[in-house]
């Protein structure tokens, strides 16, 4: 019967977070942009556990304008690179979301997210297209959990020079 469920199915539906509070999910599929590798890890990349973003490091003194992602001041591209048969959940801090965001997922029309959930392919590294969404110059931080550990904090520089410790 429509509109009827089992007290079970009840608790769950009301024990499960609100869809916009759950993650973006990146999977390897037909839907998603991305690239299969093998990708090799350089010095200056920004790299946790199987999750990499390549040269990132040097945005903390660089001039933005030669990052950004479709003329948008302030959408700067930059793949997401993870090894193979990964998942890997990245999120603004929450002190950081009034200015920052993630710009992944070719479904979502790479629009902000908190939270992004990547799933790499099970054969092989996977690049994801997209980037970050940053007002202005900040030092942003980032909870990333790969594999279901528990989450790494790192502070990444956005074009504002070296972050405090």
């Amino acid at each position: 019967m429509l509109g009827c469920s089992t007290s079970a199915e009840r608790a769950k539906v009301a024990s499960s977070p609100p869809a916009a509070t759950q993650p973006r999910a990146i999977l390897c599929n037909v839907n998603e942009a991305h690239i299969e590798g093998p990708f090799q890890p350089f010095d200056t990349d920004v790299v946790v556990g199987p999750i990499s973003w390549p040269q990132l490091r040097i945005w903390a003194t660089a001039d933005p304008s030669g990052y950004r992602m479709g003329g948008k001041e302030n959408d700067f591209k930059i793949g997401a690179q993870l090894k193979a048969g990964a998942v890997v959940t990245v999120s603004i801090a929450p002190e950081a979301r009034a200015y920052a965001g993630l710009d992944y997922g070719q479904a979502s029309s790479y629009s902000p997210a908190p939270t992004v959930t990547f799933h790499s392919c099970v054969n092989s590294d996977t690049a994801f297209v997209g980037g970050f969404h940053v007002e202005g110059r900040h030092c942003v931080p980032f909870d990333v959990s790969a594999d279901g550990e528990p989450p790494v904090r790192i502070v990444v520089s956005f074009f504002d020079g070296p972050c405090p410790a």
